[in-house]
C-alpha cells in the first residue's frame, strides 16, 4: 500500500481505480506544500468509510433469541420444538401443534463493548469504551391446525442485528471509521408442516427478510499546518430493502427421544437504494474549509448485496428419566458465503468489491429441563459459538469473539396459557487484531452481554 502521509494507514484504503488517483492528484494541487502532497484528499476519505468491512451483517452477528422456552435450555431445541417458536428452531415440529396457538415475546439483550489501542494507531494507552447498549428483540408466532395432519403457521423475528455506538463521538479515536452502527432486520416466515406419520414430520417456509442499516462516521483530513488530522465534516449512510430465502425441517419422535434437523437457506440481501448523505462542519482552519469545500463529495445513492449464511442445524433429545429432559444441537453457519461486499455509485469511479473471507463456523448448544410440577418446569443450558470474523475485519463496527452463553430459564403453566422466561451471561474472549486491521486500527475488543427474554403462549 502507498502511504501519503504519515498517518496514512488509518484509512486502511487501497488504491484500486486509476480514476481515484488522478482525483486524489488534482485535489492535492489545490494545496501547497509538502504536508499536503502527502494527503490523499477527501474523495479517498469517502471511498474509507464505505469500503469499512462488516457494514451490515457484521461478523456472523446472528440474533438467536426467538423464544423463550429454548433459550433457557441454551437454544438447544431443534429436536423438541414443541411450542410456536419451531416456526424459528425446526418448522416440522408445528406438525403437532393442535387448535390455534400463539406465543408472542420480547428479549432485552444488555451488552458493550471495550477497546484498548495499541501504536501506532490509535496509540498504547487508548481506551474507548461504548457503554451499555439496549436492543430488544422481539419473536411473534400464531400457528393453525388447518386438517388432522397439515398446520399452518407464520411467524415474526428479528435473525440478524448489530449495534454500535461509542461514547463522546466528538473525541472518539475510531470516530473517522464509524461511531454510529445500526443494523435491524424482521423476517416474515410463514410455514406448513405436514405430520407425513404419527412419528415423523416435515415441514417449510418462506423467508421475507426486511434490512435496515444506518451508519454515521466523521470526515477527516489532514490539517497543512502539520497539526495533525481535522474534522471536516460527517457522513451517514442509510439503506434497506426486502429479500427472499426458504427453510426445511424435519423430526422423528420417539417414546423416550426425539431426532430433529433444519436447514436455511443463505439470502443474499440487496440494498439497491441506499443514501450517502454528507454534511461539511468547520474545521478550525478557515483555508483548509475552503480547499474541502471545493472537493466536498455531493450526497448520492449506493447499492450493495451482503449475502447472509445457510445454517443447518440437527439435535438430539432423550427423556428417558423421569421428569427430565436433555438435548444436544449443533447448529452450522455457512459464513463463508460472505467472502467479497460490493458498493456500487452513482460516481461510478468509487465502486468497489472489499474482500471479507469469512470461514463457515459451528455451534454446539445444550440443554436440561426438570418437571418441577405439573404447572411448573425449571431450565438451564450453555451453548459455544465460535466467531468466523478474521482478526483483520475487526473494527468499531464490530470486534467480534468467540462466546460462551450460560443460561437458565423457567416455564409455568395453568390451563390454556403459559409462561417462559431466561437469562443468560455472555462471556466473551478478549480478542486482538494482532496489527492486521485493515484499517490501521488495532488493538483489543473485549464485549460484554447479558439478556432476559420472556414469551407469553395461549392455546384457543
Amino acid at each position: 500500500m502507498e502511504k501519503t502521509s504519515p498517518h496514512d494507514g488509518r484509512w486502511g484504503v487501497r488504491r484500486t481505480s486509476v480514476i481515484l488517483r488522478r482525483l486524489r492528484i488534482e485535489s492535492i494541487k489545490k494545496w501547497k506544500g509538502d504536508v499536503m502532497h502527502k494527503r490523499a484528499g477527501i474523495i479517498v476519505v469517502v471511498f474509507a468509510f464505505l469500503t469499512v468491512p462488516g457494514m451490515a451483517f457484521a461478523a456472523g452477528f446472528s440474533v438467536f433469541e426467538a423464544g423463550a422456552k429454548a433459550l433457557g435450555m441454551g437454544g438447544a431445541f431443534v429436536a423438541q420444538a414443541d411450542d410456536p417458536s419451531a416456526i424459528f428452531f425446526n418448522p416440522a415440529g408445528i406438525a403437532d401443534l393442535e387448535g390455534v396457538q400463539t406465543y408472542l415475546g420480547m428479549s432485552l439483550i444488555f451488552t458493550g463493548t471495550d477497546f484498548s489501542g495499541v501504536n501506532p494507531d490509535p496509540g498504547f494507552g487508548v481506551t474507548e469504551e461504548t457503554g451499555t447498549l439496549i436492543f430488544p428483540p422481539i419473536n411473534v408466532y400464531v400457528t393453525w391446525q388447518v386438517a388432522e395432519a397439515v398446520v399452518l403457521g407464520v411467524g415474526l423475528f428479528n435473525p440478524f442485528g448489530l449495534g454500535q455506538k461509542w461514547k463522546n463521538e466528538a473525541e472518539y479515536s475510531g470516530r473517522h471509521i464509524a461511531w454510529d452502527t445500526e443494523l435491524r432486520t424482521f423476517d416474515i416466515n410463514p410455514t406448513v408442516a405436514w405430520q407425513a406419520h404419527e412419528q415423523f414430520s416435515i415441514g417449510a417456509g418462506l423467508q421475507l427478510i426486511y434490512a435496515d442499516v444506518d451508519i454515521k462516521r466523521y470526515l477527516q483530513e489532514w490539517d497543512p499546518n502539520g497539526s495533525g488530522f481535522l474534522d471536516v465534516g460527517q457522513v451517514n449512510l442509510t439503506g434497506s430493502g426486502w429479500n427472499v430465502g426458504w427453510n426445511l425441517g424435519a423430526l422423528y419422535e420417539h417414546e423416550k427421544f426425539s431426532i430433529g434437523a433444519t436447514f436455511r437457506s443463505k439470502v443474499t440481501s440487496k440494498i439497491d437504494d441506499g443514501e450517502a448523505d454528507f454534511e461539511q462542519q468547520p474545521s478550525g482552519n478557515d483555508s483548509l474549509d475552503v480547499f474541502v469545500t471545493t472537493v466536498f463529495p455531493a450526497d448520492q445513492r449506493v447499492a450493495t448485496e451482503i449475502k447472509l449464511p445457510w445454517t443447518a442445524s440437527v439435535g438430539a433429545m432423550y427423556s428417558g428419566v423421569e421428569r427430565w429432559r436433555f438435548e444436544v444441537d449443533v447448529i452450522f453457519f455457512g459464513w463463508s458465503e460472505f467472502d467479497v461486499l460490493p458498493f456500487n455509485f452513482e460516481d461510478e469511479s468509487l465502486n468497489i468489491v472489499r474482500e471479507q473471507n469469512y470461514e463457515d463456523k459451528a455451534q454446539i448448544r445444550t440443554g436440561i429441563a426438570y418437571e418441577l410440577s405439573e404447572t411448573t418446569e425449571l431450565r438451564a443450558g450453555y451453548y459455544y459459538d465460535p466467531t468466523p470474523q478474521p482478526r483483520e475485519t475487526m473494527s468499531p463496527l464490530l470486534g467480534d469473539a468467540t462466546r460462551h452463553g450460560i443460561t437458565a430459564g423457567v416455564g409455568y403453566g395453568v390451563g390454556a396459557w403459559y409462561l417462559d422466561g431466561f437469562a443468560l451471561a455472555l462471556i466473551a474472549s478478549d480478542r486482538s487484531s494482532d496489527g492486521l486491521s485493515l484499517d490501521n486500527y488495532n488493538g483489543s475488543y473485549q464485549a460484554f452481554g447479558f439478556i432476559f427474554g420472556l414469551n407469553f403462549g395461549y392455546r384457543f
